[in-house]
């Protein structure tokens, strides 16, 4: 019999002394269930970054030293990246190197396993333009997607990278399949950066309000993750950082896995705030932690979206509430809706709702539950981190030493505090990047990249 989905909702305290003027109280909500649900089958669009920087030979360190020292490498720009041309002597050896666009073909070649024929499956193409390679077709016809993988190595778009023409067809794609029965998903993959950034917001925010979640990819240490992370999160959607092009299969593999899983859409927490209380934040602290946006504010009322359901990974989100100055006394702070699509029901819309409760007590000791303090904990480290780290990369581009003295302290505040949690390898990577500031006056760039995206899985760690 398949669970419905629950909703438990904890205060960081439910007994607040009387004090005057407003108090800071932490919501966190939990939604979890729907294990033996059925499944819904997939409506996918690949859209796939295959401009000139993803088809350069990868070689090893050690292969690279070599060919420095006899003088075959030089430092060459494509598509605006950074790389290294390599003069062999040897056209059937540079022909053996992988390219990033080799492990996308495999990858591709293992997506189609996955394809069920009750699912839809396109793929588009982006460099200077986007091609739609795969309109929308029935899983029953995956081996185009095999096909596809082949043919992207003849496959030619132009110098440029423009990834909103990719995601505007994508988008496309997927609307001529959009239906209840269905979970949508986008899966972005790119090596680099774009032109025409707004663009890209516009369609992740055209997805978001479609209830499609897109899952974005970034290849190596080149790509734009300030871009990147905030579209997978503006529609609910994963960010992963592929450190090696070697790791694409089985991020796919990971993706899909979680698609397959999806029981329920349209996951909605409908919040209604009793007068006077302020919604001031909102965090996304599982699966994976980030900010999120709660949508306008309707005279106290607020509709969460959350978007497709995968019972693998319960969703939880941490809300920052200010109370007004109340009286002692029992006060409903707010009433939680959570609401969610269940195809297999006749009356698809289901519901669950939930009061939270606050007593103000004028001689109460504020008793705080550990675990939503141990989460509150774990989004301050994110936040500090974060924001240490965007100090620094300012500093790191003015002639001002205070500021990057400044920066520097930031860092070592954000590591100190990360080592007082437990996350060595976190704050160890934190003191690194202060002392590279410190010497060099820059950042590793890889090392920042990494870490953006390992801070995003503390709320994980118990």
């Amino acid at each position: 019999m398949a669970m419905p989905l629950a909703l438990n909702c904890s205060l960081s305290s439910s007994v607040v002394p009387l004090q005057k003027g407003p108090r800071l109280v932490y919501l966190l909500a939990e939604i979890s269930g729907g294990d033996g649900a059925e499944t819904l089958p997939g409506n996918l669009a690949f859209v796939i970054d295959a401009s000139e920087s993803m088809r350069i030979r990868l070689v090893t360190d050690q292969q690279f030293a070599d060919l420095a020292k006899n003088g075959h490498v030089r430092e060459v720009l494509t598509d605006g990246v950074p790389a290294y041309q390599i003069d062999s002597p040897s056209g059937e050896w540079m022909a053996s190197l992988p390219r990033r666009i080799d492990y996308v073909a495999a990858a591709l070649e293992a997506a189609s396993e996955y394809l069920q024929p009750a699912d839809y499956f396109s793929l588009v193409a982006f460099a200077g333009w986007a091609h739609t390679m795969i309109p929308s077709i029935s899983g029953r016809e995956r081996d185009r997607l095999r096909q596809a993988a082949h043919d992207l190595e003849h496959l030619r778009l132009g110098d440029e990278t423009h990834m909103a023409e990719g995601l505007g067809l994508g988008f496309a794609e997927l609307q001529k399949r959009g239906n209840q029965r269905h979970a949508a998903r986008m899966i972005l993959l790119t090596d680099g950066h774009t032109l025409k950034v707004k663009e890209c917001y516009e369609w992740a925010d055209r997805a978001r309000q479609q209830g499609y979640k897109l899952t974005t990819m970034g290849i190596g240490a080149e790509f734009n993750e300030d871009l990147l992370i905030p579209l997978a999160d503006l529609t609910g959607g994963n960010a992963y950082y592929i450190e090696t092009p070697d790791q694409i299969p089985q991020a796919f593999h990971q993706e899909l896995g979680a698609v397959r899983r999806i029981s329920y859409r349209n996951v909605e927490l409908k919040l209604r705030l009793t007068r006077g209380v302020e919604l001031r934040r909102v965090y996304r602290v599982l699966p994976e932690l980030s900010e999120f946006e709660p949508g306008p504010n309707m005279d106290g009322s607020y509709a969460l979206l959350i978007g497709d359901y995968d019972p693998g990974a319960p969703v939880a989100l941490l809300m920052e509430l200010v109370l007004p100055t109340w009286q002692e006394g029992a006060y409903r702070l707010a009433q939680a809706l959570l609401t969610w699509d269940d195809p297999a029901e006749e009356i698809s819309r289901q519901n669950t709702r939930m009061d939270i409760v606050v007593q103000m007590a004028r001689l109460a000791t504020t008793r705080l539950d550990d675990r939503v303090m141990n989460i509150v904990e774990k989004v301050g480290a994110y936040k500090m981190g974060s924001q240490a780290l965007e100090t620094a990369q300012s500093a790191s581009h003015s002639a001002d030493p205070e500021r990057k003295d400044m920066a520097t302290l930031r860092l070592r505040q954000a590591a100190t505090r990360l080592l007082d949690m437990g996350e060595k390898t976190l704050a160890d990577t934190m003191f690194q990047q202060a002392q590279a500031l410190e010497l060099s006056g820059r950042l590793d760039s890889e090392a920042t990249k990494k870490f953006r995206y390992e801070t995003r899985r503390l709320t994980r760690r118990s």
